[in-house]
């Protein structure tokens, strides 16, 4: 993740995403799945037949099922009016263009995310929790962070998976239900970036809130960001900083003039350098 110095001096991306072919390929098949999974099993069968239609008669029949396989995609493909490779391929620039603003998803231009979005080089791994950062997880994908995604709602899970499939934003995406300070799944690896709804720590009993940000913090990188972002009230998470009295408060940029009673934009804070040991099992101690 680039530092606020280093966008300012256009610092290059580092990293490679997928191919476009990857991407596409990945849409696809995200669409047909979930396309599926949206049916009953009776609809399923009865399109599986009509698919069928044109393959009846085929003496390979070591082949049936791999066929049908691929006739029923491609039936499904066609009914959900996806466009072929090249199509969307020439209108992916576009596409991109439009999901890395932030108004796309619902977000203020000023919002604490919005600002920290174009820092994000192509591959850092990025946590979102809580359903009001929903918006900030989709703007975090759009600008190739390879984001996850934790909510305790099952409904939320399933709606983000749907609208990031239907964005074309799944090869960096991924969505999880959990049990906030109470289980989490196995993370590996460290994130450059965690984005933390204020909303849902709110609602939280305080042990359990102490613990999901212990592992949070040990799920993130050194010198890595913590974005506390405010609820859907615009209620702040300043009340929140006692939890990271071992870390670096860092200014939230200004965003023009703030008079008095302007909702707060949040709160960031920067993991200290150095080596961080993984505290998963203690916390809940």
């Amino acid at each position: 993740m680039l530092s606020a110095q280093q966008l300012l001096s256009t610092a290059p991306k580092r990293r490679q995403l997928r191919s476009l072919r990857q991407q596409y390929d990945l849409y696809i098949m995200d669409r047909i799945e979930h396309y599926k999974n949206s049916i009953s099993r009776e609809e399923l069968l009865r399109q599986a037949d009509e698919a069928m239609v044109d393959l009846r008669g085929d003496e390979q029949f070591l082949l049936t099922e791999v066929l049908a396989q691929t006739a029923v995609d491609e039936f499904i493909k066609k009914r959900l009016g996806i466009r072929g490779f090249e199509s969307w391929r020439k209108s992916y620039p576009k596409l991109r263009a439009a999901q890395r603003d932030p108004t796309h998803w619902g977000l203020d231009a000023n919002h604490l995310v919005a600002g920290l979005a174009p820092r994000i080089e192509p591959g850092d791994a990025v946590l979102v929790v809580g359903c009001g950062a929903e918006a900030c997880a989709y703007l975090l994908a759009a600008h190739d962070g390879v984001v996850t995604f934790l909510d305790r709602d099952f409904g939320v899970v399933e709606r983000a998976e749907h609208r990031i499939a239907l964005e074309s934003l799944s090869s960096t995406f991924e969505a999880v239900c959990v049990q906030f300070g109470q289980w989490l799944p196995c993370i590996s690896g460290r994130f450059e970036l965690v984005v933390v709804d204020a909303g849902t720590l709110s609602s939280l009993k305080p042990n359990e809130r102490r613990v999901l940000l212990a592992e949070l913090q040990a799920l993130t990188a050194p010198g890595g960001l913590h974005a506390l972002v405010p609820d859907s009230l615009g209620s702040g998470p300043e009340g929140l900083a006692g939890h990271y009295a071992a870390w670096q408060r860092e200014s939230v940029p200004q965003s023009g003039r703030r008079t008095r009673g302007t909702q707060s934009r949040g709160a960031l804070f920067v993991n200290p350098p150095g080596v961080i040991p993984d505290r998963r099992q203690d916390v809940r101690a």
